[in-house]
């Protein structure tokens, strides 16, 4: 889907994205959720985990992922940007925490209300007027622009399912729903709050 976006959306144009901004997004893409344990944020904060302590209850699992991202990179086999200078790291990894951050359904509502406001406010629609975002000289004010799109993009990207034919949409919801499942199963056996839809006994999955 992001890989959709710059080649047949013309993202980087539209954006004025250079190649470091668009590796940024494409590596977040593919690190957004790595090391991801199967439960969401809520369970990891009510069990006090070890990541919930480490993120100080704050987008827990999306900061542990985008810190799997660096660490990952730490590793001499695995650092493929070892040859970027030490601003183009600093834009990179600031490009990348914020986009990971931007995949936790928390921010969901507050984010899309934004980009609404956005939109409006600047008669931004189907296409017409689509260039506001990079119409600035200020380079910190491009920037700031470029990194809303951006992460706007990334959690779209997250929630795409359910634009993908119907066989795959159903095949990955029930995927989906049998991981919140074992979290509810998990949360009534430790006495925790059971988290929405994942109690099996009483989530319909089609209505949900």
């Amino acid at each position: 889907m992001g890989y959709r976006m710059f080649t047949q959306g013309n993202l980087g144009k539209i954006l004025k994205l250079n190649k470091l901004d668009m590796l940024s997004f494409i590596t977040a893409g593919i690190c957004h959720d790595v090391g991801h344990d199967g439960f969401n944020n809520s369970f990891h904060i009510n069990a006090t985990t070890q990541r919930a302590i480490d993120s100080n209850d704050v987008s827990v699992q999306e900061t542990f992922h985008a810190a799997e991202y660096f660490k990952t990179l730490q590793e001499e086999c695995s650092n493929f940007i070892h040859m970027l200078s030490k601003n183009q790291f600093k834009l990179l990894r600031k490009r990348v925490i914020g986009m990971i951050l931007a995949t936790d359904m928390a921010k969901h509502a507050s984010d899309l209300s934004t980009l609404k406001s956005v939109l409006v406010a600047n008669n931004i629609e189907n296409g017409v007027n689509n260039d506001f975002f990079a119409k600035v000289d200020d380079e910190n004010q491009l920037f700031s622009n470029q990194q809303m799109i951006l992460e706007i993009c990334m959690h779209t990207c997250d929630v795409s399912i359910p634009t993908r034919d119907f066989h795959v949409v159903k095949k990955w919801t029930y995927l989906l729903f049998e991981e919140f499942f074992t979290q509810g199963d998990l949360e009534k056996e430790k006495g925790l709050p059971v988290s929405m839809l994942c109690d099996r006994n009483t989530t319909h999955v089609a209505k949900s």
